[in-house]
This record gives structure tokens, sequence and C-alpha cells, in this order.
């Protein structure tokens, strides 16, 4: 082919464009059927010729000699523009005219003519012309850029980038240095990333952040962003291998909205870390890297001194667990919950851990039945028998929830899910508990965070889910946060 810088002015529009399957019979007749084709791309590459003063280099028109004049075989949009912009009145439409004439007046100079290679014949461009619109044809084509390419390419000229893409490209890279020794992990977050990036940052925001704890943190060079955790990577392992093995296997449909993305963790309670073994804060996850051989590391229950939080990094574990509340508001919930759980050690204020299910709870006003489960479930050493204290702790609270009586209080029916007559309960105690300076019952927070989290679908686990893992601290953990609650419920069912 030879090249030629061609004006507007000696070009026709291809009446053969397959933008325009009919034909056209002359070039105003094709410009305003590009106008009608798509108004809005073409204004906005007139506006992009106008403001850079040449079209783009990367793509040259090719154009075939018809005469004095050269048919635009490839570019037809991109000469339509220029004509446009030298002539706004070839637009029939007064809207796209006036448009037209702004962009000019605004711009700077449009290119006066344009870098073409001219093709010898329609046969010797076709096959141009194919590799430019039909993408890859296995490497021969235009190889488009993924999502992840373009959001490197956009950092690199520090253009924006979409809230998504960027937070799906931090966790992948964050993961994929957390679990470096997963060989197989590895690989499949490796192979979501080259398919499915963009699922990733739809999967990992809203509840599914929130409710497991994690959290993205823009690094100091605010470049990208950090992943961090209040579980340990040991800990969060199972979870997010059944992450990345569902979104191999799933559409995004499955998990587009917060609705969608809580089912899922409820689904999925028994590979999620437990509560009782949250972190005192969040730390970065790779900064303590997944072993296979290193178990969950234990931590100290009393705040280390700094010289222990940089021993108990040294030794490739995360700061302290907390020493009493769990959750992401224990400097609320400490303080009035009585019996806060622990890891075995004596809680804050020198009270010491529970030994006995609901220890400090007494139901006199609600059935002989419920009376009499308490009774025996007070003799039971929670060391010695966790796994049927974890079934009594749901048992037991169901049961004082759905007390005809409490049902009449609280507004609940029968029929209605236990979180949600929990949540009655709560709301009539104290209808300002979900914002903190109105809040009354500080000593019913932890209780509204297991209910509005998963800690009642981990009670639920404990009797439906034969696989579901219970363990001392849970228990103690659930009678904790419900003990406030419970008895506050036999006071108002009298």
């Amino acid at each position: 082919m030879d090249y030629k810088s061609i004006r507007p002015s000696q070009v026709l529009l291809d009446s053969e464009n397959p933008r325009l399957p009919d034909g056209t019979t002359n070039d105003r007749e094709a410009i305003n059927r590009l106008l009608a084709e798509g108004y809005e791309q073409l204004i906005a590459l007139a506006r992009d010729l106008a403001e850079r003063g040449q079209a783009n280099p990367t793509e040259l028109p090719i154009v075939l000699k018809h005469d004095s004049k050269y048919i635009v075989l490839e570019g037809n949009r991109r000469f339509a523009a220029l004509r446009l912009l030298g002539d706004p009145k070839l637009a029939d439409d007064a809207v796209h005219r006036a448009a037209f004439e702004r962009v000019a007046k605004k711009g700077k100079q449009a290119p006066k003519s344009v870098y073409c290679a001219v093709a010898a014949s329609r046969d010797e461009a076709d096959h141009w012309i194919t590799l430019r619109h039909t993408g890859a044809n296995d490497g021969v084509g235009v190889r488009g850029w993924s999502a992840e390419q373009n959001a490197r390419h956009r950092r690199r000229m520090k253009a924006p980038i979409d809230s998504g893409t960027a937070r799906a490209i931090s966790v992948a890279d964050e993961l994929t240095e957390t679990y470096q020794a997963d060989d197989t992990l590895v690989e499949l977050i490796k192979k979501v990333r080259a398919e499915r990036l963009t699922n990733i940052g739809r999967f990992f925001s809203g509840v599914m952040l929130s409710g497991t704890h994690l959290q993205l943190k823009q690094s100091t060079d605010r470049r990208s962003q950090i992943l961090l955790a209040r579980h340990t990577a040991v800990q969060l392992h199972d979870f997010f291998v059944w992450a990345f093995q569902f979104l191999d296997n799933n559409s995004v449909d499955t998990f587009k909205n917060d609705i969608l993305r809580r089912e899922l963790l409820k689904d999925r309670a028994n590979s999620l870390p437990v509560t009782a073994d949250l972190l005192s804060d969040y730390v970065r996850l790779a900064d303590y890297p997944y072993s296979p051989t290193v178990s969950t590391p234990s931590f100290a229950s009393t705040s280390p001194s700094e010289t222990d939080v940089a021993d108990s990094r040294g030794a490739g574990g995360p700061p302290d667990r907390p020493s009493s509340n769990c959750s992401d508001e224990s400097n609320d919930a400490t303080s009035d919950s009585p019996d806060a759980s622990s890891s075995n050690s004596k809680k804050q204020g020198g009270q010491r851990e529970e030994r006995f299910l609901y220890s400090n709870v007494k139901l006199p006003n609600l059935s002989p039945n419920i009376q009499r489960l308490l009774k025996e479930a007070k003799q039971l050493r929670i060391d010695d028998n966790y796994a049927t204290a974890c079934v009594l702790a749901r048992v037991i609270l169901e049961l004082a929830v759905s007390d005809p009586k409490v049902l009449k209080w609280s507004g609940k029916n029968e029929s209605d899910k236990l979180e949600e007559k929990i949540r009655g309960c709560i709301l009539r105690l104290d209808p300002h508990i979900d914002v903190q300076r109105k809040r009354q019952r500080q000593d019913l927070v932890q209780a509204n965070l297991e209910t509005n989290q998963i800690g009642v679908t981990y009670l639920h686990q404990f009797v439906h889910n034969p696989w579901a893992k219970s363990d001392q601290h849970l228990a103690r953990r659930f009678s904790s946060a419900f003990s406030p609650l419970l008895n506050s419920v036999n006071e108002m069912a009298t």
C-alpha cells in the first residue's frame, strides 16, 4: 500500500459501509445516517479530533482512489466527524448541527488532513479491515486489553480507574502474596483473575468484606490498596479457597448485590473463622503469610507491651487477640456486658470467664420446661461439654424468645425466623440500639451484632449441620452475648 495525507474535502464516504446496510446515494445522506446510528459517539469523536488536532495515529484510515477523489473504506466515522466540524450544516437535525458548531468553536484547530493508507483495490483492503473489526483472530488481529491490563495502563498515565477493578486487582495481589505457600490456591486466583477479574471486585465488596472482618486500605504510596483482616491467614484459608472456587464456577448474577452476598455468607458459616478468634486490631494479611505447617498462633489475651507485639510478629503471628468482646464495637460492648468471652484468661475488670452456660441467667417468668432446661445446662462444665453447650445456647435462646408471653410483648409471631424474634426483643428493649449516640442498653450491643451478622447463623449450624465446628470459646461467646437479653426478656414476661 501507498501512504498519503488526504484532506476531508478529497474523500467520499463509502456507500457500501457495513454500518449502513442499505447503502447511501451521497455523502450528506451517509453523514446523517451515521449520526442517526450513533450521534453521541460521533460528537465525542469530533470533540477528541478538535481538542487534539490530529486523528489517532495508531489506526490509519484506508482509502481507495476513485477518479479525483478517494473512497473511505476504513475510517468513515473519522472523516464524517471532520466534515461536520468543517461544515456543521451537513447535519439535518438542528440539535446535531448546533452541537458540532459548539465543538468547532471551542476546540483547537481540527486536522486539515489525515495520513491514510491507499489500497489498490477493495480486495487488498478487506484483509486489514476484517482484522480491525473482528477481534484477535488467533493473534493476527487486534487483541484487546483485559480489565486488569487496561487498569494498569490507566494507573501508569495517572488516569482514574474503576473502583471495582482497582479493588479486584488489590485483592488478587494481596492474596497471591499471602498464600504463596499454597500453589493450588495461587493458581486458582490466577485463573479467576485472568478470566473474571471484575467479578473479584464485585464479590469482595459490601457485606462480604464487613461480614468476614476484612478491609481494604489505601497503601502509603496511594497507588494500590492493602488487604487487612482480623483473622490470621491460616484461619481464613478455607474461606478464600471456597470463595475463588465459587467465583470460578458461578456468574455474577449469584452475588451481584449485598442480599445475595449475605445469603452466601450464611450458607458458608461453617467455613468462616469464629468471631471468638478475632484479633484486637486489623493487620495486613500478607505481612503474616500462610504456612501449611504452622497452626493458628495462640495470642495473649491481655494487651501486650510494645515488646510483646514485636515478639509476636517476629514469630510469624499477628498481634494479640482481644481480651473480651470480639466485635468491631468492642469498646462499646465490654464495660456493661456481663461475662464477656475471652481466650483462656481473666476478663476486663477482673471477672473470670464463665464455667457454665448462661450461669448468670434466671428465667422464673418463663415456662417450666425452659427453666428446667436452663437448670440442667448450668450443671455442664463448658470446657468438658462445649458441643452440648453450643447446641443448648441456641435451644434456650429460641425457646425464650418464642415463649407466648414474650411473642406478645415483642410483637413477633411463632412462624417468624429466630433472627427476627431476637431482633424484635432487642428493639423493644432499646429502639435506638443501632445508633451509638442514642443507645440506652450498652449490654445488648453484642447480642445485636450477633443477630445482625452471622452469629445466629452459627447457632443454627450447631443444630442442623453435622460438620459445624463447636468449641468452648464459641459457647462462652454466645452465653456472654445473650445473657443480658435473656434476663431482660424474663423481666418483661410477667
